[in-house]
C-alpha cells in the first residue's frame, strides 16, 4: 500500500504569522505585483532581478537567426510579406532583450540583403507604466527608435480573447504579430501546487510572517518568515475537466509527485494566439518545473522584491496537443493532433532547466524551420540531459559527490 502525503492535523496559532492561504493567492503575491508596477528600471540597474541569461547578444542572435529563418521561407511563398513585420515582445523590462535582438536582426538582414530590418516595428510592452514610461526616457533604445512602439500591454488582460473573438480590438491598435518573445515572463505569473499520493490530491497553502512589520529595504520579501503545508483538496471540484486530465497525466506514473499548475502561463499563451498572425511564432524562454517525487514545496526563487515560480511546460505542451492518445515525447517537435499547432520544446541547458517553447497557430502555412542552431542544441544536450535526469530520478548525487571527495583524498595521499 502507497504511503500517503502527511497532513498537518494540527495548526499552531501565532501572533506572528497569519492564516494559510493557497500559495497563489498568497500576500507574496500582491507584494510582488506592487515591486514590478512601481520599482521601474531599478529592478535590473540595481541588480535586483536577473536578466542577462536570456536577453544577452547570444541568445538574442539566435532567435533573430530562427526568425528570418522562417520569413525568409513565407516571403517566398506568400503576398503577405510586402507589410510590416510586426514583433511584440510582453514583459519587455530593462530592454536588454529589444537592443541585442534588433543589432542582431539588423545585422542579419543586411548581410543577406534582407528588407526585413527596414520593415520592422518592435512593440516594447510591459505591464507596468512606470517601466514603459522609464524605459523610453533612459534612450537606452534610442538607435532604433523608427521602428519602436511603446505599450503597456497586461497579458492576462481578458480583453484581448473577447475584442479577437469579435474581430475589432483596442489591444495594440488591433495590429497581429508576425513573432511574440516572452523571455523570464511566464514565471512571473500565479500558479498553483498540487501532490498526490496515489489517493489523494493536495494544494500547497502558504502562511507568511506580518510584513506590516518589517522594515521594507531591499529584497525584503526573502526575509519574511513562511510556513507551507499540504491541504488535501478534491481533484473532481478544483479544476475544470480538461485541464484535470491534462494535469493528472504530469505527475510521476505510480509514485507520490508534486507538480505545479502553469494556469497563468497557460492563459497568457492563449491570449498570444489571439495577437498573432496566422504566419506567426510564438517563442518563451523560461525555467522548467518538472514534475518532483515526493511532497515538495516548489519554493520559487525571489529576485528584489519578486518571485520566480518555475512553469510546467510539460502541461502546457499537452495542452494544445492530443495528450490522451500522442506517445510523441515532448522534447521533439510535433504536429498536435487535436488542434493543428506546431510545437517545439527545447531543452537549452542540461543542468539548469532553461527551456524554450515555440508555438504556432494552426493555419500556420508551412513547416516550422528550427534552423540549425536551435537543432544542434538539442542534439549536444541529449547526453548531458538523459544522464541528468537519470541522476535527479534516482537520487545518486549525493552518493557521487561522495564518490568524488573519496577518489580526491585518495589521490591527494597516494600522488601528492
Amino acid at each position: 500500500m502507497q504511503k500517503k502525503l502527511p497532513r498537518d492535523s494540527f495548526i499552531r496559532k501565532s501572533l506572528e504569522f497569519g492564516p494559510y492561504i493557497r500559495f497563489d493567492k498568497s500576500p507574496i503575491w500582491q507584494i510582488h505585483n506592487d515591486y514590478f508596477q512601481s520599482r521601474g528600471l531599478l529592478a535590473w540597474s540595481k541588480g535586483e532581478v536577473p536578466f542577462t541569461g536570456i536577453s544577452n547578444y547570444y541568445e538574442a542572435y539566435k532567435k533573430a537567426r530562427f526568425l528570418i529563418d522562417n520569413l525568409k521561407q513565407l516571403k517566398l511563398s506568400s503576398s503577405e510579406y510586402s507589410d510590416d513585420i510586426n514583433i511584440l515582445e510582453v514583459g519587455a523590462g530593462y530592454g536588454e532583450f529589444a537592443k541585442n535582438f534588433l543589432f542582431a536582426f539588423k545585422e542579419i538582414s543586411e548581410q543577406e540583403n534582407l528588407d526585413f530590418f527596414g520593415r520592422l516595428k518592435y512593440f516594447v510592452t510591459d505591464y507596468s507604466r512606470v517601466n514603459i514610461e522609464e524605459l523610453k526616457k533612459s534612450k537606452r533604445l534610442d538607435f532604433f527608435q523608427d521602428h519602436l512602439v511603446f505599450e503597456v500591454l497586461d497579458v492576462l488582460d481578458s480583453r484581448i480573447s473577447l475584442s479577437r473573438k469579435a474581430s475589432t480590438s483596442e489591444i495594440l491598435g488591433g495590429v497581429s504579430f508576425d513573432a511574440i518573445f516572452a523571455n523570464y515572463l511566464l514565471d512571473q505569473l500565479p500558479a498553483r501546487i498540487f501532490a498526490y499520493d496515489g489517493n489523494n490530491f493536495f494544494e500547497k497553502y502558504l502562511s507568511l510572517q506580518d510584513y506590516k512589520n518589517i522594515s521594507q529595504k531591499k529584497s525584503w520579501i526573502k526575509k519574511l518568515k513562511k510556513k507551507f503545508r499540504f491541504q488535501e483538496i478534491d481533484w473532481q471540484e478544483e479544476l475544470s475537466l480538461e485541464h484535470r486530465d491534462i494535469l493528472f497525466s504530469c505527475f510521476k506514473t505510480n509514485k507520490p509527485s508534486t507538480i505545479v499548475y502553469s494556469y497563468g502561463a497557460l492563459r497568457a499563451v492563449k491570449n498570444f494566439l489571439y495577437l498573432l498572425k496566422h504566419s506567426g511564432i510564438i517563442i518563451c524562454s523560461d525555467f522548467n518545473a518538472s514534475a518532483k517525487p515526493g511532497l515538495d514545496s516548489f519554493e520559487p526563487c525571489y529576485y528584489g522584491n519578486s518571485l520566480a515560480q518555475a512553469v510546467n511546460y510539460e502541461f502546457i505542451f499537452k495542452y494544445f496537443l492530443d495528450y490522451s492518445s500522442s506517445k510523441n515525447k515532448i522534447e521533439h517537435k510535433v504536429i498536435g493532433q487535436k488542434f493543428g499547432h506546431q510545437m517545439v520544446l527545447i531543452y537549452e541547458d542540461p543542468i539548469k532547466p532553461l527551456h524554450t517553447f515555440f508555438l504556432t497557430r494552426p493555419d500556420f502555412p508551412q513547416d516550422l524551420n528550427l534552423g540549425d542552431t536551435y537543432k544542434n542544441i538539442y542534439q549536444q544536450n541529449w547526453f548531458l540531459r538523459a544522464f541528468y535526469r537519470f541522476i535527479v530520478e534516482i537520487k545518486l548525487g549525493f552518493y557521487i559527490l561522495i564518490v568524488f571527495i573519496f577518489a580526491f583524498a585518495l589521490w591527494h595521499y597516494f600522488w601528492r
